[in-house]
This record gives structure tokens, C-alpha cells and sequence, in this order.
């Protein structure tokens, strides 16, 4: 043999393992490096200590956070609170009427999501890429048309991805 042949080949699967966890070391370091600064989101007002009737921790380490979320209810604003990490929701959407809800702001302004309503149907999942939330809290308004289907009322679960201690 010569020694062309003995050298050792790589081969093409480990290199791309290899590759694949260089990459998702530098983009993980990337997102840490270059997260948002705390300042925004002052001490005590994370969403499980300032809003625990509607935030419910169900699972963490240090990676993730997993709430249980949901929606105040009708004629109730829940505390101010922030999401400091940016998260995804998962839902289960059964169609109905969705609740209308107010998305109140510290500086006084108010954004509103009036009920919407779409066909019932056995259900299916959907999920929302979030950014980090600055200080919010939410309301759910009284809703006079009470005589439609509503949407199954099951909480949500938000996956927050910690980046910052």
C-alpha cells in the first residue's frame, strides 16, 4: 500500500456533524452575544412573579423556560408584566370566536384586538414566533355576543429560550 491510500479519510457524515455543531455553536453564541439588554425588563416584573394567575411555569432548565398561559377572564386586565426571552406559542385551535382582548402599554396607549371569528373544526395546531415582550399587560374585554360558538378555551404554551441570565 502506498501511503497516499493509509491516509485517513474523514467520512462525509462526521464531517457534517461536525460542521452542524460548529454552525449551531456559533449561531448560539451569536444570540447570547448580541441578546437584548435586561435594562428593559426591570427585576420583579417577569410574567411568572407579576402575573401568576395567568402564567404558570410547567417546565425549565437552563436552555428553556415552558409556561401554561391564559387569557384573563372577561372584564379582568392582568398585571403589568414583560417576556425578557424571545419564545414561540404553541396552540390548539378548535376555530369559534376568539376572545377580545386589550394589549395595554406602560406609556398609557392601548392596542385592541377585537374578537374574530372563524368556523368551528376539531382542531389543529399553530404556533407564533415572539420577540422579547417589553412591559404589557392584557385585557380581556366583556364580550356582548355571548350567543356565538366560543373557541375551546385551552391554555396556551409559550416556550421562552433563554439567552441571558
Amino acid at each position: 500500500m502506498s501511503q497516499s491510500e493509509k491516509s485517513p479519510r474523514v467520512p462525509r457524515r462526521r464531517l457534517a456533524v461536525i460542521l452542524a455543531a460548529g454552525c449551531l455553536a456559533l449561531f448560539a453564541w451569536h444570540f447570547c452575544a448580541y441578546g437584548q439588554d435586561k435594562s428593559g425588563f426591570p427585576d420583579g416584573y417577569d410574567a411568572v412573579q407579576a402575573a401568576p394567575g395567568s402564567h404558570k411555569v410547567i417546565f425549565e432548565n437552563v436552555l428553556v423556560r415552558v409556561l401554561e398561559v391564559t387569557v384573563p377572564p372577561p372584564g379582568t386586565t392582568e398585571p403589568m408584566h414583560h417576556h425578557r426571552w424571545p419564545s414561540f406559542f404553541l396552540k390548539w385551535d378548535t376555530g369559534g370566536r376568539s376572545p377580545h382582548v386589550r394589549y395595554h402599554r406602560p406609556d398609557g396607549s392601548v392596542r385592541d384586538a377585537p374578537s374574530v371569528e372563524s368556523s368551528v373544526h376539531p382542531g389543529r395546531w399553530g404556533v407564533q414566533w415572539m420577540k422579547p415582550e417589553p412591559m404589557h399587560a392584557i385585557e380581556a374585554v366583556a364580550d356582548p355576543g355571548a350567543g356565538s360558538a366560543r373557541r375551546q378555551e385551552v391554555p396556551l404554551i409559550r416556550v421562552e429560550i433563554k439567552c441571558h441570565p
